[in-house]
Parts: C-alpha cells; structure tokens; sequence
C-alpha cells in the first residue's frame, strides 16, 4: 500500500472516531425533551392544603454556624415564619397595597425553563408568570412565590410587621432543625431539589420539577418547612466574603453596612450534585437586590420581644 493511502486511511479513521465521539458526546449530553411540557403547579398541588404559616420561637443563645470553617454567633430570641411566602399570601399584599414589584417595573426577569440549558432573561416574566408569558400561577396559589427582588421581600415583610432574618438567624434556625447535616436530598428525595444530572435530566425523586407547594416536604425538628430547598430564600444581610472570618463571639451580627449583593440561604429545587449543589444550611448564596430568579423566594422574621399575631 502506497504512503498517500495509507495517509488517507489514517485520515479517514480520524474522521470516523471524531463523528462517533461527537454522537455519543451529543447523546450524553441531551437534555430529556419531556422537561419543556412541566407547567407551574398541577392540579394536585391546587387541592393540596397548605400548613399555617405562623412564626416559630428560636430562643436566645449561643450557636455555632458556617460551612467549612465555623464561628460562634450569640442571637437574642427571634421568630421566623413556619413556611415561605406563597403566592396566595404575597397576592393579597398585592392587591392590598397596589404595589408593582420590580420585575414588573423592569419588564423581565431570569428564568429557568426545562428542557434548556441555561438561564435566560424573558421580556413578561414575573411571579404571576414564573415561566414567561403564557404561564400562570393558577394551580400553585400555595407554591412560594418567586421572581420577586430582595426589594420586593423587604417591602412585603414591612406590610406585615416583619423583616427579613438576618442570615445569622436564618442559618440558626435552619441548624436547629436539621436532623444530620450529612443529608443528600439530591439522592433520597427528602427535600425539593434536582435528583439527577443538570441540564440533561431531573429524575424527579421528589416528585416536584420546579416549585413545590409549602408543607409538602416533612416539616424539621423546630417546625420549619423547606429551609432547604424549594427556593433561596432573601435574608436582611449584604454580601462579604469574610463577614463571619473573625475569632470573637458575635452578637446579632448584621452583615457590612452596604455592598453590591444580599445574602440568600437555602439552596433550590434547580440545585443538583454537579450544579450548585448548595442545599445545607451553611451556604452562602448570594445576588444583587434588584434581580429576581424564579427560584428565589422568602420567609419573614420577626425580634422575639413580642409573641407574633
């Protein structure tokens, strides 16, 4: 067999590994196209009773919090809310106040959507139309709300008579319930995260592709539900890398006094073990205040000098 043959055989065999390795790569890599046919809510979830959202009591103390260092925090008394604020709870502030939230204001908001690969800011987006337009919260009135800034959070919680918990307190409270820290609930379902391999394919252990309705996951040792999971939830704090890198027992801490993103805690039903996988209560998540996600929501605190209404 002549060079030039052989040269061109050893081209061509290139030529074919190359196109295979392309398939099967293409083939791993495909996103399950049933992921774009999953809507907000099902008609389940609108018959699903929601559990009261009153406050539970985390006493006053000294905790220690943090992923991979720890610090000690000492709190006084304060009350959070049972559950997130669903959409059912921030439409009647809605149509109480007239108020307009920013995304609404904004025209858009980020978005996830199954069956794509990525994030993608949608013209029409907002918490009454968590997928763009066309969607609806019809069937998920007690799903947390989402799409709503950290300006919006604030807003609604000043409406009540609450606040947002500082991160201290949201992480605290999140420890006190959690029965072992060393829970995978993207492998046993436990909580509403992504059981699978992001973006090719949710295997759905729990039961939920997107938000679930609050109190369908079993409540935490203090009460809480969906402290991981759901959605990432705003807490009161600007964002530093080293707020809690110091040596001396914190009191009340608060985060700086300004930066240019807010802390959110929690993790969400779009965290998976290769992608985010942020669902303990030691992660710090954070984003600029003005932007909404629909998978970022919240809950309410309130000091613990009074017993909430």
């Amino acid at each position: 067999m002549s060079s030039v043959w052989r040269i061109a055989l050893t081209f061509a065999a290139a030529a074919l590994v190359l196109v295979a390795t392309a398939v099967v790569v293409e083939h791993l890599e495909a996103v399950d196209p049933s992921a774009t046919s999953y809507g907000w809510g099902s008609d389940l979830d609108r018959n699903r009773p929601s559990p009261p959202n009153d406050m539970v009591l985390v006493p006053a103390g000294k905790y220690l919090i943090g992923d991979n260092s720890v610090y000690y925090v000492q709190l006084d008394t304060f009350y959070i809310d049972r559950h997130e604020v669903t959409n059912l709870e921030f439409a009647r502030f809605v149509e109480s106040t007239g108020y307009v939230t920013t995304v609404e204001q904004k025209g858009g908001g980020w978005i996830y959507r199954g069956g794509e690969r990525n994030w993608k800011y949608v013209s029409g987006a907002n918490w009454r139309h968590p997928l763009g337009p066309g969607s609806s919260i019809e069937n998920a009135m007690n799903h947390p709300v989402v799409l709503v800034s950290w300006y919006d959070a604030i807003a609604y919680a000043q409406w009540t008579g609450k606040r947002l918990p500082t991160e201290a307190e949201w992480e605290v409270a999140a420890r006190m319930g959690a029965a072992s820290n060393s829970k995978n609930p993207a492998e046993d379902g436990s909580a509403n995260v992504w059981q699978g391999y992001w973006p090719q394919k949710n295997e759905l252990t729990d039961g939920f592709f997107y938000t679930a309705p609050v109190g369908s996951f079993t409540a935490d040792s203090l009460g809480l539900y969906d402290m991981i999971g759901n959605v990432w939830e705003w807490t009161a704090d600007w964002y530093a890398p080293d707020t809690y890198r110091v040596e001396e027992l914190m009191y009340n801490p608060v985060g700086p006094k300004n930066g240019g993103k807010r802390v959110a805690r929690g993790g969400s039903w779009f965290c998976s073990s290769n992608y985010c996988s942020a669902y303990r209560p030691g992660f710090r998540g954070k984003s600029p205040p003005l932007y909404a996600f629909n998978n970022v929501g919240f809950r309410c605190a309130r000091d613990g000098t009074s017993q909430p209404e």
